[in-house]
């Protein structure tokens, strides 16, 4: 794995893709970036199972140190990626819905349409080429460990570029705090529909490729760095950029 390394900050920080290897690392760090998620409440094996499945898709994934302290994953073919994660993993995924139902079960009507949703919604041929993004985290480790303050926005980053590598030309993705969709509005994301939901609204966003703003921010996965822009330009207190789960509104981003 090649990666970035920050002289003088990090000993070893790198930027590759995530394995299947990673998915235990990355199950935990979900769970605690993203504890209202229905995968999250779906349980540690299903999460595990996912993070699998994201090893064959876009994924990117931050290490310090050969820890995962980071990751940053989509698919180009969401209805695809799920009905392949259904299929597969039948009796690990109805236990784990079951058992999200359970812990909360006034989000029962938004999950199964969320599922349905997401496994059926079909795509125009012309959206062929259009990635989603789906979950990003950073963990507190990397903030203790001096990971700079913009980190989590270069690796989104990083991940659109990956993604225009595999043949996208459109990025998808959903927030639901305004600040963070001011910041990403830095890598060209431009807000598409807003829609109410409990407790608050999500943003749904689009980055049409190439986007100017996403290379001058990409923490570049064979080794280069390109410049960074002041810490100023997005609040400190950015964290991770929140996705929500199918059906029910994501989490809030996390306060350092």
């Amino acid at each position: 794995m090649t990666g970035h390394q920050s002289a003088g900050t990090l000993p070893s920080l790198t930027i590759g893709v995530l394995t299947r290897d990673d998915a235990p690392a990355a199950a935990r760090l979900h769970t605690r970036s993203f504890p209202d998620d229905l995968f999250t409440l779906a349980g540690e094996r299903v999460l595990i199972r996912l993070f699998e499945e994201f090893a064959d898709e876009v994924t990117l994934a931050a290490k310090l140190e050969g820890r995962l302290v980071g990751y940053s994953v989509g698919t180009l073919d969401k209805s695809r990626f799920m009905r392949r994660m259904v299929r597969r993993h039948m009796p690990t995924v109805a236990a784990g819905v079951a058992l999200a139902i359970l812990r909360r079960p006034y989000e029962t009507p938004g999950y199964v349409r969320g599922l349905v949703r997401w496994m059926v919604r079909p795509r125009a041929p012309s959206r062929s080429a259009l990635a989603v993004s789906m979950y990003e985290a950073i963990s507190k480790d990397a903030r203790t460990h001096r990971v700079p303050p913009l980190f989590f926005l270069q690796l989104h980053a990083a991940w659109i570029v990956h993604a225009e590598r595999l043949g996208a030309q459109e990025i998808e993705g959903q927030v639901t705090d305004e600040r963070m969709l001011a910041a990403l509005s830095r890598l060209g994301y431009r807000l598409d529909r807003t829609v109410g939901v409990r407790g608050g609204s999500k943003h749904y966003i689009r980055c049409q490729l190439p986007a100017e703003g996403v290379h001058r921010w990409a923490l570049d996965t064979h080794g280069d760095t390109v410049s960074r822009p002041a810490a100023a330009d997005v609040p400190a207190s950015m964290g991770q950029m929140p996705s929500s789960s199918p059906g029910v509104p994501g989490p809030r981003p996390q306060r350092r």
